[in-house]
């Protein structure tokens, strides 16, 4: 399955014809899951100061995750869930499932001890270099425009990382968010596999981050969820559960079916662009020449890998 039919494929004895069309709404799905989860930052500056980075990860992600479980249950059934369990595709549910629970610690324990601006650089930054790697096992050709896209996306995160002075770098920190970049890189490729085996995208989701709920709160045992009693710290989990988890990736693993992973992940760059957007316009944050030149460097990047995934389907359809 390479790089020009993968979208084409739906399992090991179907094929299915795409269309040009569905690959636009695909990339365009994936922009707005991008988007919405741009929203986290500036959403956890409304909560209750007492509230940890580990504690509203937890509660993001317990939330988000078992609404997830709950869709996924009430579309496939028990039948449909067990879909991730068979020979062929518990190794992926393993393997997914656990790499969502991992990027929560990692990419924390990241900003927590190299920064944000570095810890997000590297772990958002490098994940479509590792994806675009990780696309290779399933038959995933890279692309030069994918490479040029991903190249001015990663440039434009820079400047928009360290737009006032050097940025604090610690070895740790460097190391954790490339592990948190490649965890995110797994179970993006590990959901693209397991829809490719004809399992439901909602399932697919639904089983991720529902049964990652429970190492990541194993891992946050000792953490005061004390805020969540607090109007501020009840609506920001729902949206964060909701808004900025539950809803953009469904539309993530909707549009993962027919958009490459290095492509999916290369739009999923867009996260960092709306977190500096939100933090200029809604939070008064400053906005410097070296922001606004990586704002528009990302912009760029975005509709050069949104064209690459585009065109990559396109001769397909003319098989």
């Amino acid at each position: 399955m390479d790089h020009q039919t993968a979208s084409s494929y739906a399992g090991p004895d179907r094929q299915i014809t795409p269309v040009p069309d569905a690959s636009r709404q695909a990339a365009f799905l994936v922009l707005v899951a991008a988007v919405l989860w741009g929203t986290t930052g500036a959403t956890q500056v409304l909560a209750p100061p007492e509230a940890s980075a580990l504690g509203i990860g937890t509660a993001r992600l317990c939330t988000g995750g078992l609404i997830l479980l709950a869709w996924a249950l009430a579309h496939g059934g028990t039948a449909g869930m067990a879909a991730c369990w068979t020979r062929s595709t518990w190794a992926l549910t393993v393997v997914g499932t656990g790499s969502v629970a991992a990027y929560q610690a990692l990419f924390f324990s990241a900003v927590r001890s190299t920064g944000v601006a570095t810890g997000t650089l590297i772990a958002i930054g490098c994940a479509p270099l590792i994806t675009g790697l990780l696309g290779l096992a399933i038959k995933e050709r890279l692309t030069r425009l994918w490479a040029v896209g991903t190249a001015m996306t990663v440039a434009g995160l820079t400047l928009l990382s360290v737009p006032g002075g050097a940025a604090l770098v610690r070895l740790s920190g460097v190391l954790y968010a490339l592990a948190a970049a490649a965890a995110y890189s797994t179970y993006t490729v590990a959901g693209r596999m397991l829809l490719s085996r004809g399992v439901d995208g909602r399932v697919v989701v639904g089983t991720f981050f529902g049964f990652a709920c429970l190492p990541i709160v194993a891992l946050s045992a000792g953490d005061d969820f004390t805020w969540l009693t607090a109007w501020n710290g009840i609506g920001v989990t729902l949206w964060l559960g909701i808004g900025a988890t539950a809803v953009p990736y469904l539309l993530w693993i909707r549009g993962l079916r027919t958009t490459a992973v290095s492509s999916a992940t290369a739009i999923g760059l867009a996260e960092p662009l709306m977190a500096s957007a939100l933090g200029i316009f809604v939070l008064g944050e400053a906005a410097t020449l070296w922001t606004l030149t990586g704002m528009a460097a990302i912009v760029a990047g975005l509709a050069v890998v949104g064209r690459d995934g585009t065109d990559a389907r396109e001769p397909a359809t003319r098989q």
